[in-house]
């Protein structure tokens, strides 16, 4: 978390005071980093061993955001910086807070663990607060299809391979879903918790919106009246 912290406080104001081609190349290696990152884990796990497809895919939606975030960073195209964000600040976070088993430092599981989650949540506040890269109206409901669409491929992986990505057939311990009840009523609360952060997360850009909204109203009205044509 001083981590986490050091660095946002540190890249985010430097991105949103003073822009430039800096922010292109922090961007660039934040992204590669991340791509590294899960790459590395499943060399690393291929070469000892302990690879197998129920459990070492890159299905957690942390490891699919690294991938959204990395894509994000060199190409901020709106869906995949709203993916980024609502999936980082709502999930990512969680991650890093309670952590799904025992990881010892130093090691390189907490190297990998904390490299992702942490990559992860800076990316997204560093698009979105230091590059100013804002969720568009709307942003919800399109992270919400996605997300859904996520979740029932990597259902039927699990289906497939008995394995539990994401946590859809047991909960995560330690974690919030602990406290949600046995399989499948942890799934509803946990749908019901994320809607309710994803609702929150989307607070802050309504004002910008409704700025735009009104300016654009006042260019259009404007325009109506340029067009009239005296009688």
């Amino acid at each position: 978390m001083a981590v986490t912290a050091v660095l946002l406080a540190t890249l985010v104001p430097l991105a949103r005071l003073r822009p430039g081609r800096w922010v292109t190349v922090v961007s660039w290696i934040l992204a590669l980093l991340l791509v590294a990152n899960e790459i590395e884990y499943q060399v690393y796990q291929l070469g000892h061993g302990s690879w197998g497809a129920g459990y070492s895919l890159p299905l957690y939606l942390c490891d699919i955001g690294a991938f959204v975030a990395a894509a994000a960073l060199i190409w901020p195209k709106p869906i995949l910086v709203e993916v980024t964000w609502f999936w980082a600040i709502a999930g990512a976070v969680q991650g890093i807070l309670t952590p799904d088993h025992a990881i010892v430092f130093p090691s390189y599981d907490w190297l990998e663990f904390y490299g992702d989650h942490i990559g992860v949540v800076l990316a997204a506040v560093f698009l979105v607060v230091g590059r100013r890269v804002h969720p568009q109206p709307r942003a919800v409901l399109r992270v919400i299809v996605v997300s859904v669409a996520v979740l029932a491929v990597v259902g039927i992986v699990d289906a497939v391979t008995g394995g539990d990505y994401d946590y859809l057939r047991s909960s995560s311990p330690g974690s919030i879903q602990s406290l949600l009840g046995p399989w499948p009523w942890y799934i509803l609360g946990t749908t019901v918790v994320g809607l309710v952060l994803f609702a929150v997360l989307d607070l802050p850009f309504w004002p910008e919106r409704r700025r735009a909204k009104r300016q654009d109203a006042a260019r259009g009205g404007l325009g109506n009246v340029g067009s009239q044509q005296p009688v």
